[in-house]
């Protein structure tokens, strides 16, 4: 009887099996059926994407004349076989589709939630989708891309696929299409590319702004080895013409011809754009595609305000042996970015984010101050601010600017006049590490390493020993401004078709750095150096409260000046592309003196009409906590009128920062007086001329 029953079983389950599969079968069929091959859509042939500010005028726009259509006789051969090792392998054998694929492609979708994530996509289907679909991740879409690549394949001869595939494909620097792509990256035409060439435009198709050569030249390289070794393995490309093979020049972006107009200031904000919206899952394929609005956070006003303040000190000369600046501009509470100035022009280097970073000197110290008062070290614990101090491990003592000596100072005052004595002391009674640790928590990326190549941080960094971006910086000090929590910059507002929104920002707040008490006291400490102290020049019109933190380099390489307001954070930077003591008007830079006028010179103008907010009150956290004596009382905090600007002081109140003998060397803060910057120690920093030019070995 059992037997019998599990045999009736079997056939049930055998029947079903069949009956699940026959309709699998014609489900398939009617749909293939169905299916026909429509005219390629108009986002085929490329209309302009804009690129807005917050209030709807444009700013920019890609995807404008981005492509110029070859024949596939055009393509050399080699050419075409990098593609195909780089994206289908199996192009000429398959029939459109790769089932391998589709089912990784499904089960990554399945365990990511169930939306569409990944493609599994052969060239047929890409084309498919880029030609005749949106570019909507949805399982419909997916669907219909399957049975119209199916149809292709019976209908569509493969080398005119490809052709087609060649001419519509995004590789990146707004360029559609492989003839202008050869214009973006080599400056020459098609016909004319090597193997060695054609491997690099195969390598970026998959991500074009996270494979860019000059940007991101590892993953680039190990791309292009990817491709290199595929044609290898298809027999395409022998060993010993594959071993033969090295990384091509490649040109910067905007050095060959343009199709889009990135030479200004706004082309950092447009490149910055492009490279959020693909972090965030939205590839650049789909702007160059054309017809959309991108709404940004940019502030028109803000932005013009920012290029006028920086370039009134750096001038516009987009050129490498100028005097360059950036400046970024964060709301806190919610991350949006105001303003973004990485340099005279978007075609050159990035200085506000690109690249290893600048010492940022001084304005380093804050961190130093919140993770003490998070350990109950409290601002009125004092410290000796003494010249020439010994520390273990150090070769020579740690030194103030002039040589001068402050007696025992209280945390305020140490920040205000940037004590180097006592900050390296207080960096040492906290821990370096722990330094390091809340600085990554309150916005400095885990990506910037603020550790020596042995991966040690060191009391250098309580001098600003480590490189930064001028972004972490606004980015880190906004969280002071909101109270401790950190908020994730962006840019993007929305994408949109007419009036369907394909992309909207959310804010990405994360767990407090510090407490709102120690946001509070930190604050009162940078009041101090705005009002008194060593950024006297960042004094904004009409008494508007602000607090922030000066800082040079050793040598005067880098001034800072990194500052905010309750609902505004700015950093500002001034340096060479290639590290040398900023010189003007016959004396030497520092961050006292032209960044704080430029941080001001920014700042009125953004936060016109703006409410003028105060700080929250002194909270005084640690009064039983921390080292040192603590015997002398809370100092009122420093308020001023606010019927007119106070001219700032004449009374010198400098500081520097030391060179020590463990890298990286710390910074200097000179005197921040305006008519008057003198020279302060040498050090080491990160620079653009540091990073890898054109080529990913270079």
């Amino acid at each position: 009887m059992g037997r019998l029953s599990n045999l009736r079983w079997k056939r049930i389950l055998l029947l079903g099996g069949a009956g699940s599969v026959l309709g699998v079968v014609t489900l398939v069929g009617v749909g293939y059926a169905l299916t026909d091959v429509p005219e390629p859509s108009d986002s085929a042939t490329a209309t302009a994407t804009r690129i807005l500010y917050s209030d709807n005028s444009e700013l920019g726009r890609v995807g404008t004349e981005n492509r110029i259509p070859v024949s596939i006789d055009a393509v050399p051969e080699h050419v075409q076989l990098a593609v195909l090792a780089a994206e289908d392998r199996g192009f000429y054998t398959e029939p459109g589709i790769s089932p391998k694929g589709i089912a990784r492609a499904l089960l990554t979708n399945v365990r990511g939630g169930g939306e569409v994530q990944q493609g599994g996509s052969t060239i047929t289907q890409q084309y498919a989708k880029n030609a005749f679909l949106t570019s909507e991740r949805t399982y419909t879409r997916k669907v219909k891309e399957v049975f119209i690549a199916l149809k292709m394949t019976r209908t569509v001869e493969k080398s005119q696929i490809l052709e087609d595939y060649l001419n519509t494909i995004y590789f990146g620097r707004q360029a559609s299409g492989i003839q202008v792509a050869t214009k973006a990256y080599f400056g020459g035409d098609v016909k004319q590319l090597s193997v060695a060439q054609g491997a690099v435009l195969a390598a970026v198709i998959r991500s074009p702004a996270r494979l860019d050569p000059t940007k991101h030249p590892e993953d680039a390289l190990n791309r292009w080895n990817y491709v290199l070794d595929g044609m290898v393995e298809k027999g395409w490309l022998s060993p010993e013409e594959r071993a033969a093979q090295k990384y091509p020049n490649v040109l910067a972006p905007g050095e060959g011809p343009r199709n889009n107009d990135l030479s200004g200031p706004k082309g950092h904000v447009i490149t910055a754009v492009l490279d959020e919206l693909s972090e965030n899952g939205y590839p650049e394929d789909r702007l160059s595609a054309g017809g959309l609005t991108v709404q940004t956070t940019i502030r028109k006003g803000a932005q013009e305000a920012a290029v006028k303040a920086v370039q009134d000190v750096t001038g516009d000369d987009p050129g490498d042996e100028g005097l360059q600046g950036a400046l970024v501009s964060v709301r806190p509470g919610t991350g949006e970015v105001w303003a973004y100035y990485g340099g005279a022009t978007g075609t050159g280097f990035d200085f506000a984010n690109q690249g290893v970073g600048r010492q940022p000197g001084s304005s380093f110290k804050p961190y130093v101050l919140a993770a003490a008062l998070e350990q109950g070290i409290s601002l009125r614990t004092r410290l000796d601010g003494n010249n020439g101090k010994d520390f273990p491990g150090l070769e020579k003592p740690i030194e103030n600017f002039g040589d001068d000596s402050f007696g025992r100072v209280d945390l305020v005052e140490a920040t205000q006049k940037s004590i180097n004595t006592a900050y390296y002391e207080l960096g040492l009674e906290v821990g370096p590490a722990k330094v390091a640790e809340l600085a990554h928590a309150a916005g400095i990326p885990d990506s910037v390493p603020l550790q020596s190549s042995d991966g040690v941080t060191n009391g250098s960094i309580s001098l600003g020993g480590y490189e930064v971006h001028v972004l972490d910086q606004a980015v880190g000090f906004a969280t002071f401004a909101n109270k401790g929590v950190p908020v994730e910059p962006f840019m993007v507002k929305n994408v949109k078709r007419g009036d369907e929104v394909l992309y909207a920002a959310e804010i990405r707040r994360g767990e407090p750095a510090f407490s709102e008490d120690v946001a509070a006291d930190a604050t009162f400490a940078m009041q101090a150096v705005v009002e008194q102290g060593t950024g006297r020049g960042a004094r904004l019109d009409g008494g508007r409260e602000a607090a922030g933190k000066t800082g040079t380099s050793s040598d005067n390489r880098d001034a800072w000046f990194v500052g905010f307001t309750p609902q505004l954070s700015t950093a500002v930077w001034l340096g060479y592309a290639t590290p040398k003591t900023i010189r003007l008007d016959g004396v030497e830079v520092t961050g006292g003196g032209f960044s704080s006028r430029i941080w001001k010179a920014y700042m009125d103008p953004a936060l016109e009409g703006q409410e003028e907010l105060e700080f929250p009150d002194r909270a005084d956290v640690g009064e039983r906590g921390g080292f040192g004596d603590s015997e002398q009382a809370p100092v009122p905090r420093p308020r001023r009128s606010r019927e007119a600007p106070v001219a700032p002081s004449a009374e010198p109140s400098p500081s520097v920062e030391p060179e020590p003998s463990v890298e990286p060397e710390p910074s200097v803060e000179p005197d921040p007086e305006p008519t008057e910057e003198p020279a302060p120690e040498p050090t080491s920093l990160g620079s653009p001329a540091a990073e890898p030019g054109p080529s990913p070995t270079g």
